[in-house]
């Protein structure tokens, strides 16, 4: 669990926060249309979408894998992330990246070392937020996951519910091991979600 969800949320910030970057930056047509589908994309439900992903990941043996779980996460938190940090990023006043292109920085080194520490209210949002998502999620990875050793900690933790009987021992242990780990997260880091959340959404 400790690895996916480190490595999931770790991706879905770089790739949506860059993505965010090119459509704000580059004014073209279709960069508006691409943003339109990516937010749409937010309104379907995963369910519409379970079985033919589940079939396709079989086809490519890619089934039992826990990086085809951190691809499929990284995919799924796109929209959300993307839109948030679409709305921050355009408030941001294009003259500094301009100062800094003037000084010698491409536009790689202009993102990583001025926009992308300007984004720290709305990044510590969408970590919390997809911290609490990927740890917490059940179904997909009792989809993908089959194997017992491959098991996230919430499907370890269904596994002592027996069909006659429940193991409630380790079953509060590896409850309490679930939620520990997001209520210190979320305690220490709630001030940045409104915060991130209203930001991103109005500016």
């Amino acid at each position: 669990s400790i690895t996916i969800t480190t490595i999931g949320v770790f991706f879905v910030i770089l790739t949506s926060s860059m993505a965010a970057y090119f459509l704000v930056r580059h004014k073209w047509k279709i960069n508006k249309i691409i943003f339109a589908i990516l937010v749409a994309s937010m309104i379907v439900p995963f369910q519409a979408v379970m079985i033919p992903l589940v079939s396709i990941y079989g086809r490519l043996d890619l089934m039992n894998s826990k990086w085809a779980l951190i691809f499929m996460y990284m995919g799924f938190g796109q929209g959300f992330a993307i839109f948030i940090f679409h709305g921050f990023i355009k408030n941001i006043p294009l003259e500094m990246e301009e100062s800094a292109l003037i000084d010698g920085c491409n536009k790689l080194q202009s993102f990583f070392n001025i926009v992308l520490p300007l984004l720290k209210p709305v990044i510590m949002t969408v970590l919390i937020l997809d911290v609490l998502w990927i740890w917490n999620d059940y179904l997909l990875p009792s989809l993908v996951l089959l194997s017992p050793s491959e098991r996230t900690l919430p499907l370890s933790t269904y596994s002592f519910f027996n069909t006659y009987s429940v193991d409630y021992a380790p079953l509060m242990a590896g409850i309490v091991l679930t939620i520990i780990p997001v209520l210190v997260a979320y305690l220490f880091s709630q001030k940045y979600i409104i915060k991130g959340v209203v930001q991103g959404a109005i500016k």
